[in-house]
């Protein structure tokens, strides 16, 4: 209860938007029936995606030109040279690419399956992320198992499909710098997959001034992994139901040791409250709770266990250990 009620809190939004009444099943269709409310039919209202998806451009975009590629200093600095914020329309505009593909993964593979759903709802945010990100609203039940594991796995590897190239570029443009950041300035971690490349892409060093496009790769990633975290009903925890519910409690557990671990070492260690702290408040909410689907008996089989573990080499390649720390 107390889950639902922070969604209900969070994703408020999405209840302006009325869907039509379920159409019923033919008589031919395999799969089972299930009750589900009925709503009065209403004229879609897509203005609200669009001003939300305006609104975020204009955050993101200020924001990225502020933080990621360090067009100005002071805020006040836009008010006589307006300009400046168009520097962060690179980042601004892949990143929203990327949410975008993840969010409409997810939709599309909603419609595939007959599932209403809405469009996705993009949230604008404070620096220096600009955003906080993006969500659709699934309007119906999940029939099975296939149906959850497929619609899970379409948003991470939609936005992973978009991203990396986005990192590669971003890589090869990012400026190294000989000194390592000073005192009192924020430092920026890695993906582990940026870890893994940036000796071939940037040899002359592994500390650099990220621009605009790794910034947007580098949030992506971020958000990828972080939905991937097998908690819940997370893209993560919504796969690991779909495999086995006894798979998900586990999995669950694990990662909330996992990530407490984590927490504290970089607690005691670095000598700071580490950006994860909050995102494992909201994990401890959701540990392993997942509402029952209407037909839990249908197997998987291999191909989608197969993409199962793609989806855990993409959050292994995209987990940042350290998203952000101040030294």
């Amino acid at each position: 209860m107390r889950v639902r009620l922070l969604y209900s809190t969070l994703f408020r939004l999405s209840t302006l938007v009325d869907m039509e009444p379920y159409p019923p099943r033919p008589a031919t269709d395999p799969r089972p029936s299930f009750p589900g409310p009925y709503r009065a039919p209403r004229e879609r209202r897509v203005w609200i995606h669009v001003l939300l998806l305006a609104a975020t451009a204009v955050t993101a975009t200020v924001f990225g030109a502020w933080f990621w590629t360090e067009s100005f200093e002071e805020f006040g600095e836009l008010w006589q040279r307006p300009g400046l914020a168009l520097e962060g329309l690179p980042y601004a505009f892949w990143l929203l690419a990327i949410l975008g593909a993840h969010e409409m993964g997810h939709y599309v593979a909603c419609r595939r399956y007959g599932i209403r759903a809405t469009l996705p709802y993009f949230i604008p945010g404070l620096p220096p992320i600009g955003t906080f990100g993006a969500v659709i609203r699934i309007r119906s039940a999940i029939p099975d198992r296939r149906a959850l594991f497929d619609i899970a796995a379409a948003g991470p590897i939609a936005g992973f499909a978009v991203g990396l190239p986005v990192l590669l570029v971003g890589l090869t443009r990012a400026v190294p710098v000989a000194t390592p950041p000073s005192e009192g300035e924020l430092f920026v971690g890695a993906p582990l997959l940026s870890t893994l490349l940036s000796p071939f892409l940037l040899p002359e060093g592994d500390v650099f001034r990220p621009g605009g496009l790794y910034g947007a790769a580098w949030v992506g990633m971020l958000v990828t992994s972080m939905n991937l975290f097998p908690v819940g009903q997370l893209d993560g925890g919504h796969a690991a139901y779909a495999i086995s519910s006894r798979l998900h409690g586990v999995l669950a557990r694990l990662t909330l040791v996992a990530l407490f671990v984590l927490v504290i070492s970089q607690v005691l260690f670095l000598r700071t409250v580490p950006a994860y702290t909050l995102w494992l408040i909201v994990l401890l909410f959701m540990r392993d709770r997942h509402p029952r689907l209407v037909d839990e008996t249908t197997p998987l089989g291999p191909g989608r266990k197969a993409v199962a573990v793609l989806l855990a080499l993409i959050f292994i390649a995209t987990f940042i250990p350290i998203p952000i720390l101040i030294h």
